[in-house]
């Protein structure tokens, strides 16, 4: 047996429907061992976007005998029995994609204002990079990238970024930060899953400032108010103007044990924001080139790239390596098998028939972990009352 942990989104969900999973899948035997109905983020309502945003399950890391997962805006501590040990969550930590345990701590990717974050085990913030502060970064970027928050503002947590009327997209997700991998030598690799360029980028500035400075946040509430009115409608979320999807490039940052920062991998003409780095047993790497469809083998020390294959062909996004040395990866809702070393692919296997669900990260399921429950909610609420903090994330 050879059980696999994926997390999905449920895409165009609506609000009384789960807007993802967790999946224990049996790759040998093509087997759905437990599907799991998620805890979801508090603001999902207020979440326009029908793909992705705020919906479904994201990260998954793996500690020995702790377990963490996300959805897009709190991380859920468990044991190996799945009890849960505690909750992690930040204002300043939202959209959160990747995350990854490193000596006790877990470092986790904020796509919703271009943050790394790494919190101890009681939530606090013990390091942080604000990538648009990056020389590396905005050398490479199309325009330079301005201020979005200062230190203090990131550590008190000032704005609210799980809620999405506090801000517009356009402007604090430029980089779309979403993966993470840290090389043997302790260097660490961050994925600028696809630099933004969006149309009326004044527009979505002036709203953005509006947004996140009162009293003039109103102004977007009551214009959406007045929409709803004339439209007869119940969106929540005032956007400035639609946000284009332009050719653009994903970028590896490479971050030193001495803080200085160099660019790594640069994929360019990309529609989406690539995804999932993965260091590999023999100190290779993959990054996944989502606009293509293709695995993007490359020497994570020099930036060789090794090969490119091409091997989805909806959505590819979370990845992981099996004890035989091959990888699986998802593609909206499959399941790639792929022999790197022949550059071929094993299987392609469903795992829903629903082609609204995606996978979102995949990880291996240890021995001596027991089968998650089959509602987290519940879980939750029937092993102890649900407190503040919990109401919270």
């Amino acid at each position: 047996m050879l059980p696999l942990l994926i997390s999905t989104s449920l895409r165009y969900s609506r609000q009384d429907q789960p807007s993802g999973h967790l999946f224990v899948f049996d790759l040998g035997k093509q087997t759905i061992l437990r599907q799991s109905e998620i805890i979801e983020p508090p603001y999902r309502h207020a979440d326009p976007n029908p793909r992705g945003g705020f919906r479904g399950l994201k990260g998954i890391s793996i500690d020995q005998d702790q377990i963490a997962i996300a959805n897009a805006s709190t991380v859920f501590l468990y044991d190996h029995k799945w009890n849960p040990i505690t909750t992690i969550w930040h204002p300043s930590c939202a959209g959160i994609h990747d995350i990854e345990w490193i000596d006790g701590r877990l470092w986790v990717t904020s796509s919703r204002n271009d943050l790394l974050l790494c919190f101890d085990l009681q939530g606090n913030i013990v390091q942080h990079f604000d990538l648009r502060k990056s020389h590396a970064v905005n050398e490479h970027a199309p325009r330079k990238l301005p201020l979005l928050l200062t230190e203090k503002q990131i550590l008190s947590g000032k704005y609210d970024f799980r809620d999405p009327r506090t801000h517009d997209l356009a402007v604090t997700d430029t980089l779309h930060i979403n993966s993470l991998a840290f090389l043997e030598n302790g260097e660490l690799l961050v994925s600028c899953g696809l630099f933004r360029t969006i149309d009326k980028a004044l527009l979505h500035k002036l709203n953005n400032t509006l947004k996140m400075h009162p009293p003039f946040n109103q102004f977007p509430k009551m214009i959406q108010k007045a929409k709803n009115l004339v439209l007869r409608q119940k969106d929540e979320q005032f956007e400035a103007a639609p946000i284009s999807s332009k050719q653009s490039n994903s970028m590896l940052l490479r971050i030193g044990n001495d803080g200085q920062q160099q660019p790594s991998l640069v994929l360019k003409d990309c529609r989406f924001p690539s995804h999932s780095i993965r260091i590999l047993r023999d100190q290779s790497a993959i990054y996944l080139n989502t606009t293509s469809g293709a695995i993007v083998h490359f020497n994570p020390c020099t930036d060789e790239i090794l090969s490119t294959t091409k091997i989805g062909t909806k959505f590819l996004r979370g990845a992981r390596q099996l004890p035989d040395g091959s990888l699986v990866a998802g593609d909206n809702n499959c399941i790639i098998h792929f022999d790197l070393v022949n550059q071929q692919v094993i299987s392609k296997i469903s795992l829903t028939d629903d082609l609204a669900e995606a996978v979102f990260d995949i990880h291996l399921l240890p021995e001596h972990f027991e089968l998650p429950p089959e509602s987290f909610i519940d879980h939750h609420q029937r092993l102890h009352p649900v407190d503040q903090k919990m109401r919270k994330g």
